[in-house]
């Protein structure tokens, strides 16, 4: 199995309770750029509420596979809800680069309505930011691939959406407020109250299908000309 650096220890470092040097000296070759990822993040200590949201699962899972337990893996998707969007985009990778894409489409876009969902709680709207470079730096290959067949796509998406509304997250949507500007001046984290969670959620879902819907009617366009 490939295995990918750290690539998000600039996104989840800043509120592990382990000191992040330890980690990366432990992590597979590529060190320049994990520590160079790194040393922004470390900067960054979160104060008040902020230090309050719990990543450290996600980010023991992340450090176990890519130091090469790849049985974390398989460990993360019997229980994929325990877990921050980051963690299912880095699955989604994993499982593109060992031939299994349309897997990969599947949790692709699962971690992307999931961070979606989870900005749209938060009332910094610089959070938004992270889902967008989540998207960039996963989608690289995985978008190309998807957008090459629509139908397969479209039904890809849908399975997504069924899946989420089925499912109860158990992991803290606040972790996407640890990327936005706040957390480097503020001590309380200005989110939606937890009752109204689901609610935005469902929104959300909505709104993702609709813009896969718009997306997809730009792409058959030239062909239908």
């Amino acid at each position: 199995m490939k295995l990918y650096p750290l690539l998000l220890c600039g996104l989840l470092a800043a509120c592990s309770s382990q000191p992040s040097s330890e980690k990366t000296s432990k992590s597979e070759p590529n060190t320049k750029a994990n520590s160079s990822q790194s040393q922004p993040a470390q900067q960054i200590v979160p104060k008040g509420e902020f230090a309050q949201i719990d990543v450290k699962k996600s980010q023991q899972a992340m450090d176990a596979i890519t130091s090469g337990k790849g049985e974390t893996v398989n460990d993360i998707l019997k229980n994929p809800n325990a877990y921050v969007p980051p963690v299912l985009y880095l699955i989604s990778a994993i499982m593109f680069d060992n031939d299994y894409q349309d897997q990969a489409t599947f949790w692709f876009y699962a971690a992307q309505l999931r961070a979606r969902s989870d900005a749209n709680k938060s009332g910094d709207n610089t959070a938004h930011a992270a889902v967008s470079q989540l998207n960039q730096r996963f989608g690289v290959n995985i978008t190309p691939y998807s957008m090459s067949n629509p139908d397969r796509l479209k039904s890809i998406v849908s399975q997504v959406l069924e899946w989420d509304s089925e499912q109860t997250r158990n992991y803290d949507a606040r972790w996407i407020a640890l990327q936005g500007k706040d957390v480097t001046t503020e001590t309380k984290v200005n989110f939606a109250p937890k009752e109204k969670w689901e609610e935005i959620n469902a929104l959300t879902r909505s709104q993702f299908r609709q813009g896969l819907e718009q997306a997809l009617t730009k792409i058959q366009q030239p062909a239908a000309q």
